[in-house]
């Protein structure tokens, strides 16, 4: 069996009680290398604990989720009691499997969205890559789930996700949404500085396209527009030649290569064979055959390299790769998150992964642990007034829908928001500077340290951002005065109070929200450090 780590207890804690005492669809955000995969085969394990006859099935995109998470279940659980064969099915037409009555079941969305109807019906659905709901419209994981939900209408919906945001809509948790509230989210920047993911430097290249003339749709770039400024005045010839300087410079051993579409992608790896560099192109022209050989053979280190379009920014779990080259410009956080974060996992000498930046997404983004998508843009109904997020584009209460035209307006006016906004900002450029951020939500779980009593750990989410404090119950001493100090400032008495008792009040957590409406936080060094609740913002 494979032991989980702290951040990974937490998680699953954060889960269970989400479960158990809410009604919402929760979602679980984990960087990418933090072993989502192994989170969700123990989750489904708690609660086959909890609950024998529990079924469930989880939902990926791509082929090679599907099978990267059947395979860490087994991984996980092979050597319990009680499973047999016929427990764990797969059901996804391009792995030649269709099994329908397992009561653990690891789906590709596209085979099964339209047979929501023909399962034995679940008890919950997990979403890998949750991100990928899109907030309203007939899309295939709606399509499916709002079939299951006719069989189960308690059924239970739960994301996972490395970014919880969207392009255009915002967070993906949200009252209007399928998703509701993240119940927990590790950060970055903490699995680096613990050892549980691989370090990060970055160069920013000289071969940067000139993306002033590129046209933008709905947010994006058009990939036809892209593609001419990034083959133009031969910037390839001139990217790939710098490309070769640095990794040979830095021994870098396995890259990985972003490229804007195929013609693109051949283009820079025809480049790269005249330096004696094979990195095959791989597109959406591939076979599943050629792609999992060159997957292979990458992870293997008999490939140094390989190009790619919108392949491998999911679900590609190689260790080795200690470079991440981006050629291909966008708009989006979470394309940018998802393509950095192919080079977060650890791997034997592997002491850091090299970002080579061609396309200025360090510049449009900033540093990958401080992304975040744009706040939810509400709409008012026209009919009765009810406020409620413009993505979904239909009043939930009565039905009213926003008309098109005005649809078409207000996306106009937020790209040109985007692209020059007509108010500085109110943001202090320096990270020493106090903060006060509105709380919109409060999870409370236990944290251990060996040699140490335990404490009561406090996250507070702010938007998307979480900021921690650890409240010393069962400590002596100046730490536990502290404790006792925050715990009567709350509650008004002390016990005095313990860790266990603490998180056997049902109340804590709706108590604290209540009385926490914002908090004021200061950057120090790497970490954030409240310093004052309740102030005006």
């Amino acid at each position: 069996m494979i032991s989980l780590r702290p951040y990974q207890l937490e998680a699953l804690d954060a889960l269970y009680a989400h479960v158990c005492t809410r009604a919402t669809n929760p979602c679980i955000v984990i960087p990418t290398g933090g072993g989502k995969s192994v989170l969700i085969a123990a989750a489904i394990q708690r609660f086959r604990t909890e609950y024998p006859p529990f079924r469930t099935i989880v939902l990926a995109h791509r082929q090679e989720l599907v099978l990267q998470n059947a395979n860490h279940f087994w991984q996980v659980h092979c050597q319990m009691e009680g499973y047999r064969d016929s427990d764990i099915g797969i059901y996804s037409a391009a792995l030649g499997r269709r099994d329908y009555d397992a009561p653990i079941l690891f789906a590709s969305i596209d085979s099964v969205y339209k047979r929501g109807g023909e399962f034995t019906p679940f008890d919950a659905i997990f979403v890998d890559e949750a991100h990928r709901i899109p907030p309203a419209g007939e899309g295939k994981y709606l399509t499916f789930l709002r079939e299951c939900k006719r069989f189960n209408p308690k059924l239970r919906v739960i994301g996972w996700t490395a970014t919880p945001y969207r392009m255009g809509v915002g967070t993906i948790c949200h009252k209007d949404h399928l998703l509701h509230e993240v119940c927990y989210e590790a950060k970055v920047s903490d699995l680096i500085a613990q050892g549980y993911l691989c370090n990060l430097r970055s160069k920013v290249g000289e071969a940067i396209p000139d993306l002033s003339k590129v046209r933008k749709q709905r947010g994006e770039y058009v990939t036809a527009s892209l593609a001419e400024a990034v083959s133009a005045n031969q910037l390839i010839s001139r990217a790939v030649a710098e490309i070769i300087r640095l990794i040979d410079k830095e021994e870098r051993k396995a890259i990985l290569i972003f490229c804007v579409d195929i013609a693109h992608c051949v283009a820079v790896s025809q480049e790269l064979l005249r330096y004696g560099i094979f990195a095959p192109p791989i597109t959406s022209k591939a076979t599943g055959k050629s792609r999992e050989e060159t997957a292979e053979n990458f992870k293997n280190g008999r490939l140094r390299a390989v190009c790619n379009v919108n392949v491998y920014t999911e679900g590609f779990d190689a260790q080795r790769i200690d470079c991440i080259v981006l050629l291909r410009p966008t708009l989006s956080s979470g394309l940018f998150y998802q393509m950095v974060g192919r080079g977060l996992r650890l791997f034997p000498g592997k002491r850091y992964c090299l970002i080579l930046d061609f396309a200025g997404c360090i510049d449009q983004h900033g540093p990958i642990d401080c992304l975040g998508g744009s706040p939810i843009v509400m709409a008012v109904c026209g009919r009765c007034r009810e406020s409620f997020s413009r993505a979904v584009r239909r009043c939930p209460q009565c039905g009213w829908e926003i008309p098109k035209q005005e649809i078409d307006r207000l996306e106009t006016a937020e790209r040109k928001r985007r692209m020059h906004g007509d108010k500085a900002s109110n943001r202090e450029i320096l990270s020493g500077i106090p903060e006060t951020c509105k709380v919109d939500d409060v999870y409370t779980s236990r944290y251990s340290k060996p040699g140490s009593p335990d404490s009561l750990l406090v996250r507070y989410r702010c938007g998307l951002r979480v900021f921690r404090e650890w409240i010393c119950l069962d400590h002596e001493g100046f730490a536990g005065q502290k404790a006792a100090q925050w715990w009567r400032k709350r509650f008004g008495s002390w016990k005095p109070q313990t860790v266990n008792a603490a998180l056997e009040d049902l109340l804590l957590v709706s108590s604290l929200k209540e009385w926490t409406q914002t908090i004021t936080v200061r950057k120090l060094e790497k970490y954030w450090e409240i310093v004052g609740y309740n102030q005006p913002i």
